[in-house]
């Protein structure tokens, strides 16, 4: 009788590890689903690393705002999966969303949330939360935009804006932004207080940056 006790008990332990198994992968299944649902289709890469798409960066990034009603805390070209692509990241206070935009369209190719597995994740990450919370404040007590600061800096430099993002230097939240002019790239600071270019810094990353 004791036998057969736990042989029963061992078969229903392994049909509860199963079914927590089954759970789980189900539930991580369909955060990688909307992903692979909304990938980009596969169209011609745009030369010279964005910098002759009809579409800019500034361009992109309001088109971001516009879909995710967010503010534009960093945008930079990219490629993934061999298409170019830009990448805009925003902020609301539901949170953060990524939005990949088509240089050659304009239209937005794919919105990237956290899925229900990834949001429960995030609850832990209480560092990346606190990043983002303070870099929306910071967003949301400016005047000026990312993308306004995008302009300002190509318009100051001469050349097309490839990278921009918010970042804290010399105590005072600021703008950064990646400018390219005759293959020579450059970085350009611009104060959201003045939207004035501050300083042409070296490039290299810095301690205070936020991304």
């Amino acid at each position: 009788m004791r036998a057969r006790g736990v042989t029963t008990n061992s078969v229903l332990s392994r049909r509860a590890l199963l079914r927590g198994g089954l759970l789980v992968g189900v539930a991580t299944l369909a955060d990688a689903t909307i992903s692979i649902a909304q990938a980009p289709p596969q169209q011609p890469g745009q030369p010279g690393g964005g910098l002759q798409a009809p579409t800019s960066l500034a361009q992109a990034v309001r088109v971001a705002e516009k879909q995710t009603g967010g503010r534009a805390r960093k945008a930079e070209w990219e490629r993934e999966k061999g298409v170019d692509v830009y990448e805009v990241k925003t902020l609301s206070r539901d949170g953060s969303a990524k939005v990949l935009v088509d240089p050659a369209s304009g239209n937005v190719l794919r919105v990237d949330t956290p899925g229900f597995v990834s949001s429960i994740a995030n609850v832990f990450d209480r560092d990346d939360q606190r990043k983002d919370q303070a870099a929306f404040a910071r967003l949301e007590a400016s005047s000026m935009t990312l993308a306004a600061a995008i302009d300002a800096a190509q318009k100051e430099s001469g050349g097309r804006a490839v990278r921009a993002a918010l970042t804290s230097r010399y105590d005072a939240t600021l703008f950064e932004v990646r400018v390219v002019k005759d293959w020579t790239t450059q970085n350009v600071l611009v104060d959201p207080a003045t939207a004035k270019v501050v300083t042409v810094p070296p490039r290299g990353k810095h301690k205070n940056d936020d991304d």
